[in-house]
């Protein structure tokens, strides 16, 4: 066996709080997007659009959003994300309509 090997086990430590500092940088750059505003926002449409896309089937509950207290709207970040690579492809409506 290599003992060489075993000299990059330290590095590990360092390797993790280099990403930790990675990820809150990414985080103060990146909006939350949680709120029908916010993600009417990110996809840069407006609020009746996303009423719309919820309506259509565009959005789907369990996947694109939940409610909270059965009334108020809580989007998920990384399906909103995904939806909107969807949307720029063109393949959002397309799930929809087929």
């Amino acid at each position: 066996m290599n003992v060489n090997a075993f000299e990059n086990l330290e590095l590990i430590p360092v390797l993790i709080e280099q990403n930790e500092i990675l990820l809150d940088r990414l985080n103060k750059l990146v909006p939350p997007i949680n709120t029908k505003k916010e993600v009417a926002k990110f996809l840069n449409k407006s609020q009746s659009t996303i009423n719309r896309y919820i309506q259509l089937g565009y959005l789907i509950e369990g996947v694109h959003f939940y409610r909270k207290n059965g009334k108020i709207l809580v989007f998920i970040e990384d399906a909103i994300t995904e939806f909107r690579k969807e949307l720029n492809k063109g393949l959002a409506y397309e799930k929809v309509t087929v």
